[in-house]
């Protein structure tokens, strides 16, 4: 070949490679990096295999509330939370499928507050951080789905590719996003500390004991949820954090516990509903909230303190 066609040959090679070195560029750029949801993900793609023992799932009620560090530091605990910010059972599900390929976790904890969700799409939010932060897969394709109406599938497609869905952020960038600090999240395992106080008032619905439904779609999510874990002989332990729960919620969970009267032994479940352990817990409800949905830092310690003794005490051996 003679030099002459080896030059025209590499012309267009050499465009290509500047120009995926450019896309890739923009797309480091113009990416979301949240922090409650989408870099939960991408961390938990770089923890060394295998040492994760204990994989908490849930919404931010989990990743707010529930400190591995301070599992680790009461008993030796490794946890991760791979969690989002509202993120509906249809995610969690393929959350867990997913961790389940680099992972081979001892325990999950899973936050059940989600239950809640009465509609059957996720909002776009949600979506965006159920999403893409995980790697492209097909637990990534039918998550997507899976958050989208029968009318919507086709978004999937711009949803899995991502750059179309947040191509218009130019006029949204900071300095944060040209120079975002990988070497802070070095040790990061999903916790997003809220350290603000918010007085509360102290919600009284122990006594209410009616039911009410659980949305289809979420109820059959979170079954899947628990089905997976049993194929894989995890124990899950279920809990429902504290926050200022409403009597519509309460009625939710009552409904959760009359369910799991249907699960025998063979799922190793275990519930624990913390707005019944208030005073077991400690809680001060003018110092130890950040808002009416989370604890705050002060509240954090409390709740792990009792958590991570649990855990200790129930699954101490499991977890050697």
């Amino acid at each position: 070949m003679t030099n002459q066609k080896i030059k025209i040959l590499f012309k267009p090679v050499g465009f290509l490679i500047i120009l995926t070195f450019i896309l890739f560029q923009l797309n480091r750029i113009l990416s979301f990096k949240y922090d409650d949801g989408i870099c939960q993900m991408e961390q938990f793609y770089k923890q060394e295999e295998n040492s994760i023992d204990v994989l908490v799932l849930g919404s931010s009620h989990a990743f707010v509330n529930i400190n591995p560090q301070i599992l680790y530091e009461q008993e030796g605990i490794e946890a991760y939370n791979l969690c989002a910010s509202m993120q509906p059972m249809w995610h969690t599900y393929y959350y867990l499928k997913e961790a389940l390929e680099y992972q081979n976790p001892k325990l999950i904890v899973m936050d059940v507050f989600r239950l809640v969700e009465n509609a059957d799409e996720s909002k776009e939010t949600a979506l965006i951080k159920s999403t893409y932060g995980m790697k492209p897969s097909r637990n990534k394709w039918e998550s997507i789905r899976a958050g989208l109406s029968q009318e919507r599938q086709l978004d999937a497609y711009i949803y899995f590719m991502e750059f179309p869905a947040y191509h218009g952020r130019y006029g949204e960038l900071t300095r944060e996003d040209f120079v975002f600090d990988q070497e802070k999240m070095k040790d990061y395992k999903g916790f997003y500390a809220v350290s603000k106080v918010t007085p509360v008032k102290r919600p009284e619905t122990q006594l209410i004991t009616e039911c009410a439904p659980i949305q289809e779609k979420t109820w059959d999510y979170f079954c899947r949820i628990l089905e997976l874990a049993k194929e894989q002989d995890i124990p899950v332990l279920l809990v429902n954090v504290p926050y200022i729960q409403s009597e519509a919620d309460k009625k939710i969970f009552n409904t959760l516990e009359k369910q799991l009267q249907n699960y025998d032994a063979s799922y190793q479940i275990t519930y624990l509903d913390f707005n019944q352990k208030y005073d077991e817990l400690g809680i001060n409800f003018n110092t130890d909230y950040a808002d009416y949905d989370h604890l705050n830092e002060s509240g954090v310690k409390k709740l792990n303190r009792y958590l991570s003794e649990f855990i200790k005490e129930h699954y101490g051996l499991l977890l050697q």
